[in-house]
Formats: structure tokens, C-alpha cells, sequence
């Protein structure tokens, strides 16, 4: 696995390792740019004034479910239409809910027999010049001029590009803990020294 300035990674990550790997990236803050910065303004604005107007819907539902005069007929089938509407929108995050629960429980499952798969196999060569990401289907070399950053993360070893695409090694590929910080030690000495001779 490991040679003296070369070191090479055979896995296969399971679906689950994917999921909890992708909650563990790091995001890079966005930077604003003057001309066209505002237009991210306007859509977190209008995200902000959604969630206020669903919110404020909500609560005019429930008061008018709660203090509803029951004699008029017009209120009446407003309350029952407002009773339909918060049943419906229970409905849908209990259905949320259990979507979640049957994905985790599905994953599980699966996690073994994803690991042994030969079509989501992985290879990953780090030597002293690059990183190569090698699968069944595509094949990229990036050298480590062109890598951000890297860091180990819950059971991962994260490799940044510069344009914001991210190789993943699980660290249980390595035979012990002292050899997922050797090659961590690796990348991060490697992205170092690119960057002192780039300038």
C-alpha cells in the first residue's frame, strides 16, 4: 500500500460512508462578488420571506381551527378546509420521516455488500506529484498544485480541488490509525511543498 513516495488505495464506499462523508465536507464560503453578489441577497431574502409567510399561515389555521365560531357556515367549512390542510401537511412530514428511517434502514442493510462491489470500486494513487482517482468508468489526475486543501474527518480522509470537487478515502482501508496519519502527514506535506515552489 504504502512505497516510499507513492502510496495506493483499493475501496469500494457503501452508500452510507457516501451520505456521512458528504454531511462531513467542509463548505468554502462564497465569495461575493460586487456585480452579481445582490442576486444571492435576493434569493436568501426571499427564502426568509417564504418560511415567514408558511409560518404565519400555519398559525392563522390553527387560530381560526381553535376560534372558530361554529354557527356560520362559511367558517365552518373554512375550519374543516384549515383541519384538511394541517392534517395534510402532518401527513407529508411523517411521510419525510419515515422516507428517512427506510433509507438509513435500507443502507445498513446494503453497507456490506457495497463495500465488496467491484463496479463502485475505487483506486486512488497519491505520489509526489499527484492525486490519481481511478474507478470503472472515469479516470482523473490532479496535480497537487491544483489541491486546496485536505484534512481528516470522522473516519475520512478529505482531499480538496480548487474547483471544488472532493476525493474521499474512507480510513478503514489503512491497517491502523497510525497509517491514516501518515498518509494524511503525506497529502498535507505534499500540498505544502507545491504551494512554496508555485509562490
Amino acid at each position: 500500500m504504502t512505497e516510499k513516495s507513492r502510496i495506493v488505495v483499493n475501496f469500494s464506499m457503501s452508500v452510507l460512508e457516501r451520505t456521512e462523508a458528504g454531511k462531513l465536507i467542509k463548505t468554502y464560503e462564497k465569495e461575493f462578488i460586487k456585480p452579481y453578489g445582490y442576486i444571492g441577497m435576493i434569493k436568501k431574502i426571499a427564502g426568509y420571506i417564504f418560511f415567514s409567510a408558511a409560518m404565519f399561515t400555519l398559525l392563522l389555521m390553527v387560530m381560526q381551527i381553535i376560534g372558530a365560531p361554529h354557527d356560520n357556515s362559511l367558517m365552518a367549512r373554512i375550519r374543516v378546509l384549515n383541519i384538511i390542510l394541517l392534517a395534510l401537511f402532518g401527513l407529508s412530514l411523517a411521510l419525510f420521516n419515515i422516507q428517512d428511517m427506510l433509507l438509513n434502514k435500507v443502507m445498513k442493510k446494503n453497507e456490506a455488500v457495497e463495500k465488496a462491489d467491484d463496479e463502485i470500486a475505487q483506486r486512488v494513487k497519491l505520489t509526489r506529484y499527484f492525486v490519481e482517482n481511478i474507478t470503472n468508468s472515469i479516470t482523473g489526475r490532479v496535480y497537487w498544485e491544483y489541491v486546496r486543501t485536505s484534512y481528516r474527518k470522522g473516519g475520512f480522509i478529505f482531499i480538496h480541488m480548487r474547483n471544488d470537487n472532493c476525493i474521499v478515502i474512507p480510513e478503514r482501508v489503512f491497517k491502523s490509525e497510525q497509517e491514516a496519519i501518515e498518509v494524511s502527514d503525506f497529502i498535507c506535506a505534499q500540498i505544502v511543498m507545491r504551494k512554496q515552489q508555485v509562490g
